[in-house]
């Protein structure tokens, strides 16, 4: 049951993945049934050469501008709103997650680092979110609050922002320098990291590269094995990386396991490229190339 005194605005974002990333972001102002207000739906874009975590951050910021704008412009209607919801439909960007006021000041006190000394991803709009919220705070003397809920309940936010995306009103960059995203080969899930040891070798095919702050995330899908087509996240120093280069295949040797990704020795084994593509993929590509039948 929604809060009385609650205002909810759910966010989203979206991204076509061809040349430039085009993306929008797009948000849904709900007021409390007690407020003689209609819901109010925002589409904002296009923006270019970002990624969706990245769309995804920029919806809940824009969101909470234009919020705090709608509750001065309808001061004496809202001033018995106590607590303002963000929805997001991204499970890590919840209060829970990413987003929490906690962990945002408990990394940027260890210089945007988490308590494995590892860089935190996308830390500056995270930093801007927060400086978004505790402005919306004050100025509304209202709880701020991010919360997760399902795709299903978040349609009309994913609605504006496909709308967004298309709009080519304005353009704004959320490129990130350096990042390089490539085609993967296979298809799975992000692999259990328990369940990989030191020393463990594995065959993979490199299929992203993206910088944070003075390291690089590299990603991996696993070519052989019982882990066949599972997603595998490396931390990498810059010379490391540097021989990573998306599209090509290496024997990897782990060096440290950590719950979210793994470090690999410097030595590395390349690989000729045996991987193929996963059954779907090139079943949905056959069924692409058939000669369509006419009646």
């Amino acid at each position: 049951m929604d809060n009385p005194y609650a205002i909810y605005v759910n966010c989203d974002g979206a991204m076509d993945y061809q040349k430039g990333n085009p993306g929008g972001v797009g948000f849904f102002v709900r007021f409390p049934e007690s407020v003689a207000l209609e819901p109010i739906g925002i589409s904002v874009g296009t923006y270019l050469h970002g990624n969706i975590e990245r769309l995804e951050i920029e919806a809940l910021i824009q969101a909470m501008k234009k919020t705090k704008d709608i509750f001065f412009e309808h001061l004496e209607m809202l001033k018995n709103v106590n607590t303002i919801i963000f929805i997001t439909d991204r499970l890590g960007l919840s209060d829970k997650a990413k987003t929490s006021p906690y962990k945002i000041k408990e990394w940027k006190s260890n210089g945007w680092k988490n308590h494995e000394d590892k860089p935190i991803k996308n830390h500056k709009l995270l930093g801007e979110l927060d400086r978004e919220r505790r402005k919306l705070a004050s100025a509304t003397k209202s709880q701020v609050r991010i919360e997760w809920r399902r795709r299903k309940f978040n349609k009309k936010a994913d609605k504006l922002a496909k709308a967004g995306k298309g709009a080519g009103t304005q353009k704004f960059k959320l490129w990130n320098a350096g990042e390089k995203i490539g085609r993967r080969k296979l298809e799975g899930d992000e692999v259990n990291y328990r369940l990989i040891l030191p020393n463990d070798e594995y065959h993979v095919n490199i299929f992203r590269k993206d910088p944070v702050q003075d390291k690089w995330e590299v990603w991996a899908e696993i070519c052989s094995g019982d882990s066949q087509g599972q997603k595998l996240k490396i931390y990498a120093e810059d010379i490391l990386a540097k021989e990573l280069n998306r599209g090509n295949e290496f024997k990897i040797r782990i060096k440290n396991v950590f719950n979210f990704h793994v470090e690999i020795f410097g030595s590395l084994q390349k690989k000729r490229k045996v991987v193929k593509e996963s059954n779907s993929k090139k079943k949905s590509k056959e069924e692409k190339d058939a000669p369509q039948n006419s009646e």
